[in-house]
């Protein structure tokens, strides 16, 4: 499927440079949006798992100031388990990377009549760029992070000239288009999790707290590619350290479904103070247990964007590739980032340096509770 990415890049650049002679340009100046004014948003929304979490800060803002406003979200399928019952959005239509399928769901975006599109897609994507223009014809388009196609849309957020934000903070950038100051917006917007959800979880992670003392500690196993997996021998002398520093610290572990069974060399060696989480459980059953960890540490993935959700500390492990460290670092922590010294995997990252990370992390934690 990789190799035929660059003929898909090919194909959607022909059919660009046959439409853009149709598409319509952004205004030139351009006046914040009225939020009293207009009912329905349509966002874009058709990514990864984190860039839907980071998201939330930007759904909460908008229905801060403007309650009214029902929301609507074009999401993936790789999206849809955290947002499936989010109550957050009145509409979600699923992006299928699947011509027939999605003219219909074009057809249904345009039958809402939306008054504005927001894409929230961080780059230059053709495909963005095409819903944008159909889905409301005529409304307002705002776009962030565009060089290309910022001339299509009315307002843009360049966020490349400064990459030292987070990638919440520029995205937080959109509300700015309905004249609410997004630099007084909060980052914190947890995923919607139900009370039965929230129930079970609390009561999993207090099975474990075996006194006022205990800790417990997230493990994620899971990376999702290849580069971003830690040595087996390393998480388990990690774990050994943490126990070690304190035997009320008890460890979850957290994989996938599928990825059950590299929990095993850990829990061999570990026989005690460590756990896996329950089997067969939904992505927002895993985002309330881990509201209630002490501390999570995890590879780049979307749990540390769920975890910074909940204002979970996150001792998070990264590749050297500066662009993707700094805009996607655990939100709002001046240490937590552990990073390699290469840019293309975290396999140098010495057990020191996360072990020293989440004592200084653990100890923090230790004097705001105080």
């Amino acid at each position: 499927m990789e190799a035929l990415k660059p003929l898909e890049h090919k194909f959607k650049a022909m059919v660009f440079s046959l439409c853009k002679l149709f598409f319509a340009k952004g205004q030139k100046e351009f006046k914040p949006i009225d939020g009293n004014a207009i009912k329905k948003v349509l966002f874009l929304r058709p990514e990864k798992l984190g860039d839907m979490i980071i998201s939330f800060p930007v759904f909460d803002g908008l229905k801060k100031h403007f309650p009214h406003i029902e929301i609507a979200i074009l999401a993936s399928l790789r999206s849809k388990a955290i947002i499936q019952n989010d109550k957050r959005f009145s509409k979600i239509y699923m992006y299928l990377k699947n011509p027939l399928k999605d003219f219909a769901t074009l057809r249904k975006m345009r039958k809402a009549k939306y008054d504005c599109v927001v894409d929230m897609i961080g780059d230059d994507s053709v495909t963005a760029l095409f819903l944008s223009q159909l889905a409301a014809p005529g409304k307002p388009r705002i776009g962030i992070g565009k060089t290309k196609y910022k001339k299509y849309y009315d307002y843009n957020y360049l966020y490349r000239t400064n990459n030292t934000n987070h990638i919440i903070e520029n995205t937080l950038k959109i509300l700015d288009a309905f004249g609410i100051d997004s630099s007084k917006e909060s980052g914190y917007a947890e995923p919607y999790v139900s009370s039965q959800e929230l129930k079970f979880a609390e009561k999993t992670v207090q099975v474990l707290r075996k006194s006022d003392k205990t800790k417990v500690v997230g493990y994620n196993l899971s990376a999702g590619a290849v580069n971003r997996i830690w040595a087996k021998e390393k998480s388990t002398e990690l774990l050994k350290k943490i126990i070690a520093q304190s035997s009320d610290n008890q460890i979850l572990l957290f994989t996938t479904p599928d990825e059950r069974e590299r929990a095993k060399p850990l829990l061999d060696a570990l026989p005690e103070n460590v756990y896996l989480i329950p089997e067969n459980l939904s992505l927002t059953s895993v985002a309330a247990l881990i509201k209630y960890l002490d501390i999570l540490i995890s590879p780049d993935t979307s749990l540390v964007h769920i975890a910074r959700a909940f204002d979970v500390p996150v001792v998070g492990l990264y590749s050297k590739f500066m662009k993707n460290f700094m805009l996607w670092r655990p939100y709002d922590q001046k240490v937590g980032a552990v990073v390699s010294s290469n840019e293309h995997n975290i396999f140098d990252i010495t057990v020191e340096q996360v072990f020293d990370t989440f004592k200084i992390l653990m100890e923090n934690r230790k004097t705001v509770e105080q």
